[in-house]
């Protein structure tokens, strides 16, 4: 490697200094095997190394030594070192890299080759932390599963609604009912958007949740105390409820005019701040369990464990479903 790289990229007066020393991304230069020559700030703080620490060592062997899933990755095997026998640089490669502390950090980098007349001398390798846009895409891709699950669900209530409204033989009061229970859907709705503003009661969750599908007063029994709930829980709780009473909708307690939903809760009187929650149907269909857990009950448990710091417990029993919620309140007793 020619010195007057290295010195033109550590001078600081000159242009190639002030670039690598300003830099976000992560630079390298490297020699022709693969050895570190020169690092800028960026890449110390992006991976923990001094570039004194780094020079001479084969950076491969440092931060990308293994697979992702744990599986050792030799030099010979990666597309980033692939450049110094080719001569081929790079583009826009997604890749896992490893930090001083063994943290994955998922990075775009591109590795150019440095071609003089006696061959390929090195190459400039420019990576990126991608850590922050990871997390963006799996949570848009969250939020697009999550929608398309809510509007699946969303059409599945207003069928049964429908079916369980246009059973009279009236026709103008069939209407009338179904109109009254679209508005009821579209409360709930509305409360879990402002749930997400606001502090709520847990009997205001759940009513308002359970609103657009109770057949009436005698099939839904609510007994608690007066809670209120941060809006995070308020939302958690808003979402679990709906998912429980669509499923009962579609197959327990609310799919029959004979079934009944009970939903209790309480506080420990030793510890205001711990909080249990119990869902409860009969009266409908003979229950079996499902052969694998869908969407809806993979987010009830995980949501309302991890909001409210808890567990939660589904278990389908011949005579109805029953959801059991024991977790901490962020708020407690300040309805």
């Amino acid at each position: 490697m020619p010195q007057n790289f290295l010195s033109s990229l550590t001078d600081s007066s000159g242009l190639g200094g002030i670039i690598t020393a300003h830099a976000i991304e992560a630079i390298f230069l490297l020699d022709k095997e693969g050895r570190t020559v020169f690092a800028n700030p960026a890449a110390e703080k992006m991976f923990g190394w001094s570039m004194e620490e780094l020079v001479g060592k084969k950076l491969h062997d440092v931060v990308h030594h293994h697979h992702a899933d744990g599986r050792e990755f030799p030099m010979e095997e990666c597309p980033l070192g692939d450049v110094f026998a080719t001569g081929r640089s790079l583009e826009r490669h997604a890749d896992i890299f490893f930090d001083r502390n063994g943290r994955q950090v998922p990075v775009s980098c591109s590795n150019a080759a440095i071609v003089q007349q006696d061959g390929v001398v090195g190459g400039v390798l420019i990576v990126r932390d991608v850590s922050k846009q990871r997390a963006l895409d799996e949570e848009r891709e969250l939020l697009r599963r999550e929608l398309a699950h809510r509007i699946k669900n969303l059409l599945a209530i207003v069928q049964a609604v429908a079916t369980q409204s246009l059973k009279c033989s009236d026709l103008t009061a069939a209407r009338e009912t179904f109109l009254g229970r679209l508005a009821a859907i579209s409360e709930a709705q509305t409360m879990l958007e402002h749930a997400q503003n606001e502090t709520m009661s847990v009997n205001t969750v759940v009513q308002r949740a359970l609103g657009p599908f109770a057949a009436g007063d005698e099939s839904v029994a609510i007994d608690g105390p007066d809670i209120a709930l941060s809006a995070k829980q308020a939302l958690a709780l808003s979402m679990a409820i709906h998912e429980l009473a669509t499923n009962a909708t579609k197959y327990g307690a609310f799919s029959t005019s004979t079934g009944t939903v009970s939903v209790t809760w309480s506080v420990s009187d030793a510890d205001p701040s711990a909080f249990s929650l119990t869902w409860s149907e009969q009266g409908g269909p003979p229950v079996e369990p499902p052969s694998r857990k869908g969407f809806g009950s993979r987010m009830i448990e995980r949501m309302l464990a991890a909001d409210f710091d808890g567990r939660v417990e589904i278990r389908y029993q011949p005579t109805g479903v029953t959801c059991h919620l024991q977790g901490t309140l962020v708020v407690s007793r300040d309805a």
